[in-house]
């Protein structure tokens, strides 16, 4: 039986109502059982689920709200002393004349040390022998 045929099923039978003397059995057992009623039951709070926020600072509250608060200070404190302090980025002034001269002075002296380079000569590459056509290949590639 597939559920399309259980619910028509379902829906073919009578509902049965539920007989008065169960109703008045269920509460009076469930009166029995509860502590006695402080207040009125408009007054009483549905509970909430707890949300993540609360789950995640559940553990420890204290110890989050110091480090939320060390880091506000940190936060503070870098924003007050931000703007005020020197960038060395800026201030670099640009390479001068001196450097450049010092720095080809020290190439011709490195040069002078070492000596004369030797670059070895490259062979030719050797041509390419000629190879045999063949149609074998174009045909063997369009297959």
């Amino acid at each position: 039986m597939n559920p399309d045929d259980l619910e028509k099923h379902l829906r073919s039978q009578p509902m049965r109502q539920v007989p008065p003397q169960w109703r008045t059995d269920i509460l009076s057992a469930a009166r029995q059982a509860s502590p006695s009623e402080h207040a009125p039951r408009t007054t009483q709070h549905v509970p909430r689920s707890p949300s993540l926020f609360s789950t995640l600072l559940w553990p420890h509250p204290t110890a989050w709200a110091g480090l939320a608060a060390i880091w506000l200070l940190i936060l503070g404190f870098n924003l007050a002393t931000g703007p005020s302090a020197p960038l060395v980025a800026k201030r670099a002034s640009p390479t001068a004349p001196q450097v450049l001269m010092a720095f080809q002075e020290q190439e011709r002296l490195l040069s002078e040390l070492l000596g004369p380079r030797e670059t070895p000569v490259a062979e030719r590459p050797k041509p390419a022998q000629p190879r045999p056509r063949s149609e074998l290949r174009h045909r063997l590639l369009m297959a």
